[in-house]
């Protein structure tokens, strides 16, 4: 015989939840990385233009600024999911009540927006615009000739942010999908209390034995 018996207060839509959450955090972590490494090769770009053109600079400050913000977002949107997950897994909240799916829902809204936000500000940057060398000694119509003549591109597609981009509205889709199954769960949880698990009557009747015995 199988008796039910409540005792996991995030067990509906838990697995769901808990594989959403980890794939936010592991896409979250993947912006991060892809991000970090096209800063570092920016950085080695701008200083290669100094070594090789005279008077030279290479000019990246909006793609530098949407890549941060970018990253900002999905590292908190990681962070809180990492939360949710923690608080899922572990059972460290025992009721869902009218203020916690508040509180949930309010903090999912303002991270995805912001991700959201990132994520169009980056699509808008990076697909269109390119980066730009300057000289103070030599001529613009120039320096065009040259870096065309590099065989490099200074295009921002053609560089690891845009993959880094594609990352990120990736998560950002992730990130909906957590926090509408963590609504789904946090509303029906409140609403008919927890799931009951599964325990075997031979369980049940081993436990009770257990207790007559510790008195």
């Amino acid at each position: 015989m199988i008796s039910l018996r409540p005792e996991d207060p995030h067990s509906y839509l838990k697995w769901p939840r808990l594989i959403a959450f980890q794939l936010v955090g592991a896409l979250s972590i993947a912006v991060a990385g892809i991000s970090g490494r096209s800063l570092v090769n920016l950085n080695h770009d701008r200083a290669q233009v100094k070594r090789m053109v005279p008077g030279g600079q290479l000019h990246a400050t909006d793609v530098l600024t949407v890549t941060a913000i970018m990253t900002t977002a999905g590292g908190l949107c990681g962070l809180y999911c990492f939360a949710l997950f923690n608080v899922t897994l572990y059972k460290l909240q025992k009721v869902e009540t009218r203020k916690t799916i508040l509180i949930k829902e309010s903090l999912y809204a303002i991270f995805t927006l912001f991700f959201l936000g990132a994520s169009i500000a980056a699509t808008v940057i990076i697909v269109p615009r390119s980066a730009k060398i300057t000289s103070t000694l030599i001529p613009e119509n120039l320096l065009a000739p040259l870096v065309a003549a590099s065989g490099r591109s200074l295009a921002y597609r053609d560089s690891l942010v845009f993959p880094a981009m594609i990352v990120s509205w990736v998560c950002f889709g992730a990130t909906l999908v957590a926090w509408v199954l963590s609504s789904m769960a946090a509303r029906h949880i409140h609403k008919h209390g927890s799931e009951p698990t599964f325990r075997t009557e031979h369980e049940k009747l081993t436990t009770t034995e257990v207790v007559h015995q510790d008195h």
